[in-house]
């Protein structure tokens, strides 16, 4: 029903329906979040757009989506967005990723056999070599999951102030506003971890809302 309303362009009534029937958990997640970041587009509602494309972008970087993000930064002038080195290493990382994890995959399992055909015949095993399985073991596990690594959070206050400090007392490095894009990483009661043009500092949980 909405992806009808939505090809023939009654873009309001289709959004109603995506936003109702939203759901993270959905083989068409990513595709609704489309829509609705183009709809936001028609809409000239920038903030909405920002969020559903970034949230895409957490967890599939693509050149088309950094530089229409970069744009609206631009555009709104908003830090944050403009495409990076990373954007760029997570480019050939989405391009490759099914490629390099086989290989990987291999490499590993190549390495368990031989460890294990060692045990069955009773062989020392050194030592170094069981340190140097754990460490590859656990490369790839953060090579498996290194999107999920990155988080990203948009500034929904008017006005958010990243602090030297977790307090309300500490100095003010940045003055950040609405939709500026923060990397975060912990958090601790009211104070929320992030870096921001590669300063790290503390904002209030309130002031931002989590994208992936």
């Amino acid at each position: 029903m909405a992806d009808s309303l939505f090809k023939s362009n009654r873009l309001l009534e289709a959004e109603r329906i995506y936003l109702k029937n939203l759901n993270p958990n959905s083989s068409e997640f990513e595709s609704i979040q489309f829509k609705l970041a183009y709809i936001a587009k028609v809409k000239n509602d920038w903030v909405s757009e920002l969020y559903r494309l970034s949230s895409i972008h957490a967890k599939q970087n693509t050149p088309a989506i950094a530089n229409r993000l970069a744009e609206i930064g631009e555009k709104q002038q908003l830090d944050g967005y403009s495409v990076s080195l990373i954007d760029q290493i997570e480019w050939i990382y989405f391009s490759i990723f099914p490629y390099l994890l086989g290989v990987l995959l291999l490499l590993g399992l190549y390495a368990i056999i031989i460890l294990f055909r060692k045990y069955l015949r009773n062989s020392r095993i050194p030592r170094t070599q069981l340190v140097f399985l754990s460490a590859y073991l656990l490369f790839l596990g953060l090579f498996t999951n290194l999107p999920g690594l990155l988080r990203f959070g948009i500034i929904t206050k008017d006005k958010a102030y990243l602090r030297a400090h977790a307090s309300s007392a500490a100095p003010v490095m940045q003055i950040l506003k609405k939709g500026n894009r923060v990397n975060y990483w912990n958090t601790q009661d009211i104070w929320v971890t992030c870096i921001v043009n590669g300063q790290v500092g503390y904002i209030k949980a309130s002031d931002y809302s989590a994208i992936n």
